[in-house]
C-alpha cells in the first residue's frame, strides 16, 4: 500500500483565493445588491483603474488588496457609508 501525497500548498493558496472573493464580493455587495450583477462585474468588467484587469484576474494573481481600494474609493465617492467594522487609522 502506498500513503496518498498530498501538496497542501495548493489547497491552502486555493483556499485564501476563494476568501479574497468572498471578502471583494462581499465588499462591492454594499454597491450592486444584485448577486447576478456582482458576479457579472467581479467575473467579466475590466477595472480602468486596475490596468483593466477584471476583479477576478487581479485576485488571481495576488492583488486583492488593490481591489478592495478600489472598492472603497468607489463606496467614498457613491458617499456609502461603513456600516459595520473598523475604520482604519
Amino acid at each position: 500500500m502506498h500513503a496518498r501525497v498530498v501538496d497542501i500548498r495548493s489547497a491552502v493558496q486555493v483556499d485564501a483565493s476563494h476568501t479574497h472573493a468572498w471578502h471583494i464580493l462581499h465588499e462591492a455587495s454594499q454597491v450592486e445588491p444584485d448577486e447576478a450583477a456582482r458576479m457579472a462585474w467581479y467575473r467579466g468588467d475590466p477595472i480602468a483603474e486596475l490596468g483593466q484587469q477584471t476583479a477576478e484576474a487581479l485576485v488571481a494573481c495576488g492583488r486583492h488588496e488593490d481591489v478592495l481600494a478600489f472598492l472603497r474609493s468607489v463606496k467614498r465617492d457613491l458617499g456609502v457609508e461603513l456600516t459595520r467594522g473598523f475604520i482604519p487609522f
